[in-house]
């Protein structure tokens, strides 16, 4: 595992709590070595992810669409981010250029990338981690859902092994190590 795409708010409405998590969490993939794909803004989640690994000396790709720049604010003191026209562009960017996906709290759009890429590896279209980071319990209700979607049917028993919940910084970090040992 050499990159990881990160899905999470450009919101700058969200409690503080989040911001420091999303900190921690930008540095320990920088020490990790693993390379960062993110939506390319500057707001919200994604800019604390993306300054916090950049200081930490990470390496950080990001994708934006040009309708984006504005309302998410293009990431500037990032030099490698690269424009795209449309919002599929952006996904499949930045799905091509990662080994893994990291899903941090979101909104709607958090929630439709997750969605893609967890509904692509159940077609057996790639095979990538797909880690779902519960801070604060924020993603209970939906892994709830697709629980409730297995019980009545609507999805498999083996969705469960299509992705991991983490609960917190050193259960990532600790599933981090075991990929990188792999």
């Amino acid at each position: 595992m050499k990159s990881i795409a990160v899905y999470c708010s450009s919101s700058n409405k969200i409690s503080k709590t989040f911001n420091d998590e999303v900190s921690k969490i930008g540095k320990l993939l920088a020490q990790e070595k693993l390379k960062i794909i993110y939506g390319g803004g500057d707001m919200g989640l994604m800019g604390e992810l993306s300054k916090s690994a950049t200081q930490a000396g990470g390496e950080v790709k990001g994708v934006i669409t040009e309708h984006l720049i504005n309302i998410e604010r293009k990431n500037i003191s990032e030099n490698n981010v690269k424009i795209v026209n449309t919002m599929h562009e952006r996904k499949i960017e930045m799905y091509n250029s990662a080994d893994s996906f990291l899903i941090l709290p979101g909104g709607i759009g958090t929630l439709e990338e997750f969605f893609e890429v967890l509904s692509w590896k159940q077609l057996n279209l790639h095979n990538k981690p797909v880690f779902i980071y519960n801070f604060e319990n924020f993603w209970d209700p939906l892994v709830e859902l697709i629980e409730h979607m297995i019980k009545n049917n609507f999805a498999g028993e083996n969705m469960k092994e299509a992705y991991k919940v983490i609960k917190n910084h050193s259960e990532l970090e600790k599933e981090l190590r075991i990929r990188e040992e792999n």
